[in-house]
């Protein structure tokens, strides 16, 4: 353990990860106000004791402070954290899932109006950047993106084509809602084929039983399937 400066205590972990690890703790504890990036980046006031959590994007290590990007997906823009350099950072990875508090204060940089000068940083989730499929500074391939779905919607070219996704289906709605359309949800589980539309996946319980011949007896006593088309139950609302 060694003491910094303002009277904050810097913990050093010397055990394998096992859980959350606090790694730079203020004496002073304060009640926070939880943000997302999105709504830390946009704070016009200045002073005020927040608490963000994301992932850290970047790294960098200077003298006396310590500099770390983090970002949770509420905006492409990542929210620059400082921290004293003398806090054990072998755990704040690229990657790493942390729990930060600490003061939003004005920025010195022109391309960011604040930062966070951060009273308490957590590490909920360690990511060794040699196993982490992704790099720093590195530019992935679409294809190469695909491989890994549950990670890459951290990247901004997944985090920008879902954010289009959305915004083009939130007008559609808006368009249709405006004209007095009504929204209907067919049926996913049907006993109706669409016209030879495709191949149907049968559905069968798994917990039910087959007839003396082998068969299933079906999801509904009959063939069910998963849908391909809401065609036929719209058009029954339609007419």
């Amino acid at each position: 353990m060694l003491f910094g400066k303002l009277g904050c205590v810097l913990l050093r972990r010397t055990c394998p990860y096992r859980g959350i690890v606090t790694i730079y703790r203020c004496h002073s504890q304060k009640s926070s106000k939880k943000l997302r990036i999105c709504e830390a980046l946009s704070q016009k006031e200045t002073g005020e004791y927040v608490r963000i959590q994301g992932w850290i994007r970047s790294v960098r290590s200077q003298k006396e402070l310590l500099f770390l990007h983090v970002n949770d997906g509420s905006s492409l823009d990542s929210l620059q954290v400082v921290a004293s350099s003398e806090l054990d950072n072998r755990y704040l990875t690229f990657g790493c899932a942390v729990d930060i508090s600490g003061n939003i204060v004005k920025s010195p940089h022109k391309k960011q109006n604040v930062e966070l000068q951060a009273n308490q940083i957590q590490v909920v989730g360690e990511c060794n950047p040699v196993d982490f499929p992704f790099k720093v500074k590195e530019r992935h391939g679409l294809e190469y993106v695909r491989q890994f779905p549950h990670l890459r919607c951290r990247t901004n070219t997944f985090a920008s084509l879902l954010r289009i996704r959305s915004e083009a289906t939130s007008a559609i709605q808006a368009f249709f809602k405006e004209n007095h359309f009504v929204q209907i949800h067919t049926p996913v589980i049907s006993s109706n084929d669409c016209e030879g539309a495709g191949e149907l996946f049968q559905v069968e319980s798994a917990g039910r039983d087959r007839s003396t011949d082998g068969e299933s007896s079906g999801f509904f006593s009959v063939p069910a399937y998963l849908t391909v088309s809401g065609q036929l139950h719209l058009e029954v609302m339609a007419g």
